[in-house]
């Protein structure tokens, strides 16, 4: 992409020698990483998230393109490193180099294509618009780096806000990206203002980007304060769920032992009376109906257990699904949630979108080496299901969400088309033995509460283990990292709201990308046409 200096009306002019002497640079976007890590969990300090971008964006804003890469380099690199350390603990070093690798490969793509439509977008009498642009495009890429095999929503600014509650109720209009575009947009006009103010004391043309961000953030609080009265007043119907948190190694040779933990939660939560029972993904690590079927004794004491219970259940397990091909172990295998109810095997949800690399890879005919590798670390060789299943419990219907599923807003808003009054995600992620891995995965999975105003409980082997209403308050959770249980009355919205982003899904981020590439062909031809025209008059 080529670049060219702005016209001398903007606000902002590079001035390399003056601005930013020496390597002041590199500290500003060592800050901007320390800054990010500060603002997501753990430690979660949110409102750093509103300036955390503001020393980067100094040094692209007035650096050439060869500093904005470095800088995308070492800011990407120095905040990955720290924010997803814990992947560290997958017991191969592929998986945090690679990760790391990865989501700076993204951060770098969110910071050149941002200062290509910063820097070439040049519009004499509205110099304001730049600042929008750069947000567009940073946006987008969140937006891109969440879809596909890698699809990965770790990092993206406006889930840092996930404990303000009033601020983010317009995911349910926009999903976590107005909230991001905010921030983001809020972080370029702060930079913005700042160049203007240490090279000629003055706002010029950015006074109108203030007014916007400010304007922007107080329209948000308004209608999310007013969103959250509206919510008191909803009429909820109430079902009332125990979740178990066994906080075991699924894959420990003491499988008997960890089965009776779960037993033994089990029978205490029953003193609570629970309409329906939950256990977590990989609480039973074997392939259950395979055994089954085979009577085999373990899988045959937890059908047996259940049955006596005569209560609906649900937990996670593993899936051979091809019968013709039972004997020889060729066929489909699925990470699973097998649901129980009037005494027996009721159905089966297949998890549709599985982690890149440690559940499935693809394209191992295109990339055997990678096969191999993943195949000696011991990651899953999954196939995705491919139905939106909704169970029903009582009056009401649920549907489950496996792992990091509900860290999906497009995926989750599918199911909720199909009607579920609650969700359920089973997830483990106590391999990790983090968290800060922890607390990330949960503040995400708040956003799909509003998002679709339906109530979000999860059983989590090591946590967080919670039940969160539709409007994104945690109504109870568990300690992490314990052996306990939580009872919790799930509220259920008896009106069938369906909100503009459960019906829409990601339209603002399309919107954006459609923008951008309007404005990258508006650039490109203008090139043209400007080179023909000086070959003209040659």
């Amino acid at each position: 992409m080529n670049e060219t200096d702005n016209t001398s009306d903007s606000p902002i002019q590079p001035d390399e020698n003056n601005f930013l002497k020496k390597k002041s640079w590199i500290l500003l976007s060592l800050f901007s990483a320390l800054l990010l890590n500060l603002a997501f969990p753990y430690p979660g300090i949110s409102f750093l998230a509103w300036i955390a971008l503001v020393p980067l964006f100094l040094v692209i804003m007035t650096g050439n393109l060869k500093r904005a890469i470095l800088s995308s380099i070492i800011t990407g690199l120095a905040f990955n490193i720290v924010y997803i350390i814990w992947m560290k603990e997958y017991k191969h070093p592929a998986a945090l180099s690679g990760g790391v690798f990865t989501e700076m490969l993204f951060f770098f793509f969110s910071v050149i294509l941002s200062r290509f439509l910063f820097k070439n977008l040049k519009l004499k009498r509205f110099q304001f618009l730049r600042v929008f642009a750069l947000a567009f495009g940073w946006v987008s890429i969140d937006y891109l780096k969440t879809i596909g095999f890698l699809g990965f929503p770790w990092g993206i600014l406006g889930y840092s806000q996930y404990d303000n509650l009033a601020l983010i109720q317009s995911a349910s209009v926009f999903g976590v990206w107005g909230i991001d575009f905010i921030i983001v947009f809020s972080n370029a006009a702060a930079a913005a203002v700042i160049i203007g103010l240490l090279k000629d004391k003055k706002l010029k043309g950015n006074t109108v980007n203030i007014i916007v961000a400010a304007v922007l953030c107080a329209v948000s609080l308004i209608t999310g304060y007013n969103k959250i009265s509206e919510g008191k007043k909803q009429n909820f119907k109430t079902v009332r769920v125990a979740l178990i948190q066994a906080n075991f190694d699924p894959w420990s040779p003491d499988l008997r032992g960890n089965i009776r933990t779960e037993f033994e939660l089990t029978r205490e939560a029953l003193e609570f009376d629970p309409e329906l029972i939950v256990w977590s993904e990989s609480s039973v690590p074997f392939l259950y109906e395979y055994y089954l079927k085979r009577d085999h004794e373990v899988a045959r004491e937890i059908d047996n257990f259940i049955v006596s219970l005569g209560i609906p259940f649900l937990f996670g397990t593993i899936e051979y699904g091809d019968k013709d091909a039972e004997e020889s172990f060729r066929g489909n295998y699925y990470n699973v949630a097998v649901y129980y109810n009037n005494g027996k095997l009721d159905d089966v949800y297949r998890k549709i979108h599985l982690v890149p690399f440690g559940e499935w890879f693809p394209y191992k005919k295109i990339f055997p080496f990678v096969a191999t590798i993943l195949d000696k670390a011991g990651a899953g060789d999954f196939t995705p299901g491919e139905e939106y299943v909704v169970f029903d419990v009582g009056d009401f219907k649920f549907s489950v969400l496996i792992c990091f599923e509900d860290a999906f807003g497009d995926l989750t808003r599918k199911f909720k088309l199909d009607g579920p009054g609650f969700f359920i995600n089973v997830t483990n992620d106590a391999w990790t033995g983090s968290r800060k891995a922890e607390v990330q995965h949960f503040s995400i999975s708040i956003f799909r509460t509003i998002e679709n105003r339906r109530s979000l409980v999860r059983a989590a082997n090591g946590g967080v283990t919670a039940c969160v209403d539709p409007y994104g308050k945690v109504l109870d959770s568990i300690e992490l990292f314990t052996t306990d249980f939580l009872v919790c009355d799930v509220p259920v919205i008896e009106s069938e709201i369906t909100t503009i982003y459960s019906r829409y899904g990601d339209f603002l981020p399309k919107i954006f990308v459609i923008l951008i590439m309007i404005e990258i062909f508006y650039v490109i031809t203008k090139k043209m046409i400007d080179r023909k025209k000086k070959k003209n008059k040659m």
